[in-house]
């Protein structure tokens, strides 16, 4: 493994051994990782899309509306651990950024130049935030599990934001603390949501959920195209990721978008034609 090995980004003070899982830093960042999980993922979930029934009774509970079983319990602990993950790194990075920003001014501070924030804590976060993408994928089994096909929504977001992430970690942008702890406070409250529904607690407000998902990712962009017009403040290779970026974001965005039409237009009032 020795000779695939890639250091980190230039400019990283911190060392490997004190980082969480920072054994498997070598392993995750050679790039064929990233890219043959999202090829494998993509194809296993088309696959077992097909294989899924398509009639209606194939989407009743798998169990009654009162009832816990074994699989709800699973279900749960899984949320809970991205919601308490999610939340962590959210408590963990905002506060630093914020920090950063006062103390610096807005372009210095987003821009971190000198590199305080990135080997004070974006560093180590942005490596695990990359690392939970993989534990994401267990949303899909979920959805398989409960006799339901993955949407081409879900399917693009976890497979896309795979390599998405890896290259963050590898051109170490500034900007990714954007996607870091935005994305971290939004998942905190969709993995909470979701573990709850797991034991039956009815939480309202679905709704409301998929619309903050899609500010999240129309205020990622809008982030993106700051840092592109701010002066000296991203490298070269550090502009690539943010291109790579926008062109994940941009069919996200309307996938996100689609998927709220179509799914909440029905809770529109419908307007009496005379």
């Amino acid at each position: 493994m020795d000779s695939y090995h890639i250091p980190p980004p230039a400019g990283t003070h911190v060392s490997l051994s004190d980082v969480p899982l920072g054994n498997l830093y070598p392993f995750f960042m050679q790039w064929q990782v990233p890219v043959a999980t999202a090829t494998i993922y993509t194809a296993l979930a088309f696959f077992f899309n097909t294989k899924m029934p398509r009639s209606a009774a194939s989407k009743r509970p798998l169990n009654p509306p009162s009832r816990l079983t074994a699989m709800n319990c699973a279900i749960f602990v899984h949320n809970a651990i991205l919601a308490i993950y999610s939340g962590w790194a959210f408590y963990t990075v905002f506060p630093h950024f914020a920090r950063n920003v006062a103390q610096k001014g807005l372009c210095d501070g987003l821009c971190d130049v000198d590199g305080t924030m990135w080997n004070s804590v974006l560093f180590v976060q942005n490596y695990l935030f990359y690392l939970s993408k993989y534990y994401e994928l267990v949303d899909t089994l979920v959805l398989f599990l409960k006799g339901r096909t993955a949407s081409l929504l879900q399917i693009y977001h976890h497979a896309g934001i795979i390599v998405v992430m890896y290259y963050s970690n590898y051109y170490a942008p500034a900007v990714t603390v954007f996607m870091v702890w935005e994305n971290a406070g939004v998942h905190t409250v969709m993995y909470t949501y979701y573990a709850l529904t797991a034991i039956k607690i009815n939480v309202p407000g679905k709704k409301y959920l998929t619309t903050l998902q899609i500010v999240q990712f129309l205020f990622g962009q809008s982030s993106v195209l700051l840092y592109f017009v701010l002066p000296n403040c991203q490298t070269a290779d550090q502009r690539k990721w943010m291109w790579i970026l926008t062109a994940y974001l941009l069919p996200l965005i309307y996938l996100f978008t689609r998927f709220f039409a179509k799914t909440y237009k029905k809770d529109q009032p419908r307007i009496k034609k005379d």
